[in-house]
């Protein structure tokens, strides 16, 4: 017995290191497969975060590359800056007065420009002499609007600028050139240029170029017995509607200057670094390689002289700006890149000014003035509110608030429940 025990132990030994073995197999083999799933199901996700990652950065750069075509877009319709600081000689008071019809008149679009457009309806039942107004457009302070006349008798047919000013109560004057347009579904276009003056010592503040025969008009211009006139204007002297200057930059400045910039023959004498720390356009005018650079007198061209002097008031700390002369000194501060004068004005829009939502609209993406483009956005409450900024040419709304305005327009519609 002692001997069969002693046999069978180590054939008892054995079976279990065989079973051993064959346990350490089965878990190296269980353990193996468990890390190949483990390592499969990693992969996988590995893939889906890299397949998430990938679509994340193409929708990236489609929002960039949309985001960059927008800027383009808008920057190609901001007005364009004045860059060259000398003038030329030549002006639109050289051009004729009218142009024959279809033939294009150049006008420059720099400075105080603006464009009325209208469209008038049922024009065919017009009555004789009859005057028809289109709505009131503020522009750098007044009111403008277009006038359509017919007559009857005559046959003929008239498109005036109207200056809605209050002018008999105030001083004011407004030199002006301006185009008017009439718009048709085909190739033609009849327009006329005409330049003059609008004062208060004249009873009548409307102007217009030579009247279009009614046959003509009806002919090849009337789409539906509807109308679009358009009338491009710009302002290239106002008188008596700014209050009195708030300081001087006259010849008594003299001894604190080093240049004298003149602008439509005023001069202005300022200082060099004072204006080159506050705007880049100055810093390489006065201290940059041109040839103007080392000049003691240097004639700006494209603006306005009373904005000039409001623009040299409120960069010297006076309080300037007020609901005539915001637009103008804002659109000089924009054409010298003066982010001081630029906020200045930004915030009267902001805090004070009792501008059309349509208006400050306007000047937020104009001169690009975020902070206002969000209060007019949040203003907008109703479609109403929406019919109200947009203007006559859909083309002409800027592409981030035209999407802005959509957004708010399919919220209005379907509101979230």
């Amino acid at each position: 017995m002692s001997e069969e025990n002693d046999n069978g132990a180590p054939m008892n030994n054995e079976k279990d290191n065989l079973v051993s073995e064959e346990q350490e197999v089965t878990q190296e083999t269980t353990g193996n497969k468990n890390e190949k799933q483990d390592d499969s199901r990693n992969e996988i996700l590995e893939n889906m975060l890299k397949a998430v990652l990938d679509k994340q950065k193409n929708l990236v750069d489609e929002l960039r590359s949309v985001k960059s075509e927008l800027q383009l877009i808008r920057d190609d319709l901001k007005p364009k800056s004045v860059i060259a600081a000398v003038s030329n000689e030549t002006d639109d008071e050289d051009e004729t007065d009218s142009e024959s019809e279809n033939e294009s008149a150049t006008m420059t679009t720099t400075g105080k420009y603006f464009v009325l457009k209208h469209d008038f309806k049922n024009v065919s039942s017009f009555k004789n002499l009859e005057k028809i107004y289109s709505e009131k457009e503020e522009h750098f302070g007044v009111p403008w609007r277009i006038l359509i006349q017919r007559n009857t008798e005559k046959e003929h047919f008239g498109i005036f600028l109207s200056c809605a000013a209050e002018m008999d109560d105030q001083k004011m004057s407004f030199d002006v050139v301006f185009e008017t347009k009439i718009m048709s579904n085909s190739t033609r276009k009849w327009s006329k240029k005409t330049s003059g003056d609008f004062q208060n010592s004249i009873p009548k503040n409307e102007m217009g170029p030579e009247l279009i025969e009614w046959a003509v008009l009806e002919k090849d211009y009337l789409v539906d017995d509807q109308l679009t006139a358009e009338i491009h204007v710009r302002i290239k002297k106002t008188a008596g509607i700014y209050k009195d200057n708030l300081r001087s930059f006259d010849e008594t400045m003299e001894e604190f200057s080093d240049v004298v910039l003149v602008v439509n023959e005023e001069k202005f004498y300022v200082s060099k670094l004072y204006l080159a720390a506050h705007s880049p356009y100055f810093k390489a005018l006065f201290l940059g390689n041109f040839n103007d650079s080392k000049k003691s007198e240097i004639k700006l061209t494209g603006i306005d002289d009373d904005d000039f002097q409001k623009y040299l008031e409120v960069l010297y700390g006076e309080s300037a700006i007020d609901e005539f002369t915001a637009e103008g000194i804002l659109m000089v501060a924009d054409m010298y890149d003066t982010p001081l004068v630029i906020r200045k004005c930004e915030e009267f829009l902001l805090e004070k000014s009792k501008k059309s939502l349509k208006k400050n609209l306007d000047l937020s993406t104009r001169y690009n003035l975020e902070g206002l483009k969000e209060q007019c956005l949040d203003k907008i409450k109703s479609v109403a509110d929406i019919r109200s900024v947009i203007p006559g040419d859909i083309r002409e709304l800027d592409p981030s608030i035209m999407s802005e305005l959509l957004k708010k327009s399919l919220a209005l519609h379907d509101p979230p429940q």
